[in-house]
């Protein structure tokens, strides 16, 4: 675990516990401690079996992606270069390490680099393309029912657009390959001599191999695809499936429909927030969001047990798979 991503855990982890922190003084008195015999703890215990489960699921689709580009990853090791993954992701800023960390982690498991970039880059595309199937479904055919809180209501037409670029920005590289290796071939020819020379060749090299394994993916996999997306679609429906079970936790009957729509709002907010996992900011988000669905009393308590199982408890998994692999190295 280098400097930079202890420094951001050190950072993560002080701002979320201080918006914590804040979010129990403004809203945790009398009524919380009366309420809290309502808590159901089987259903805690459920939450945490989705989490498990949800990380069982993504470590699957992340052994099957790199095994179709010629890799040899066990379910196990896609478990642990999830667990890696996400940990570089929630410490640092906008999620920055998430995407090199991956491609790392594949690099490490015997994918060389420009296969390497291509599995990582395919697996966030095709992420990104369940989130776009989730906003076009639950804010086009669920919009009677989905209500934005103060801050979801606001955020939402921003970031669908900032969202929907994106994923066109991916789709011009993962659905024409080629695009890399002739965005390089553009290069100014003086950049072919002298010291630029090598760094040109490598990254030319690198290029070609990034477009051969989407090639690898479109030629002798083209279902798989599917696959990959129905995966995707089962983690992040267990993901987000981890809310109306802790509401009912709680004591606390919401529309899941409600509860999903405005955490997916912040979820793609999340990446757009200048801190490490979003840290502090979150936090104070939800409260905002959640005004009017969960009861003031609880709405500390809800927040925290979310953070619980989606950050806290994946940064100490995180960590302890970061140094299972430093040692192993």
């Amino acid at each position: 675990m280098n400097l930079n991503l202890r420094r951001g855990l050190g950072v993560s982890l002080g701002l979320s516990i201080i918006a914590i922190m804040i979010v129990i003084a403004f809203t945790f008195d009398q009524d919380t401690i009366d309420n809290l015999g309502l808590i159901r703890p089987g259903f805690l215990l459920l939450a945490l079996g989705l989490l498990l489960l949800a990380i069982a699921v993504e470590g699957g689709r992340i052994a099957f992606v790199a095994n179709i580009m010629g890799g040899s990853v066990s379910w196990r090791q896609g478990i642990a270069i999830f667990l890696t993954t996400s940990f570089a992701a929630l410490v640092t800023p906008m999620g920055m390490g998430e995407l090199p960390t991956l491609a790392i982690m594949y690099a490490k498991a015997g994918l060389n680099t420009g296969l390497a970039a291509a599995a990582a880059v395919a697996r966030s595309f095709i992420t990104k393309l369940v989130f776009l199937s989730a906003i076009i479904y639950l804010f086009g055919f669920q919009r009677s029912r989905v209500q934005f809180g103060l801050i979801t209501d606001n955020v939402f037409s921003v970031m669908a657009l900032v969202f929907f670029i994106t994923v066109l920005v991916n789709a011009s590289y993962v659905l024409f390959p080629g695009l890399v290796t002739g965005l390089w071939r553009r290069m100014p020819q003086r950049w072919q001599r002298g010291r630029f020379a090598r760094w040109q060749n490598r990254l030319d090299f690198e290029a070609r191999e990034f477009d051969r394994g989407i090639n690898v993916v479109w030629r002798k996999h083209p279902l798989s695809l599917i696959i990959i997306g129905l995966m995707s679609g089962a983690y992040w429906t267990l993901y987000f499936g981890i809310l109306p079970v802790l509401s009912r936790g709680l004591g606390v009957l919401v529309d899941p429909v409600l509860l999903v729509s405005r955490q997916f709002v912040l979820t793609l907010a999340l990446p757009f927030i200048p801190l490490p996992g979003g840290s502090g900011a979150l936090e104070l988000a939800m409260v905002a969001a959640y005004q009017g669905l969960i009861p003031r009393a609880f709405i500390s308590i809800f927040v925290l047990s979310w953070r619980l199982f989606t950050f806290y408890l994946l940064v100490l998994l995180g960590a302890l798979a970061a140094l299972r692999n430093l040692w192993r190295k």
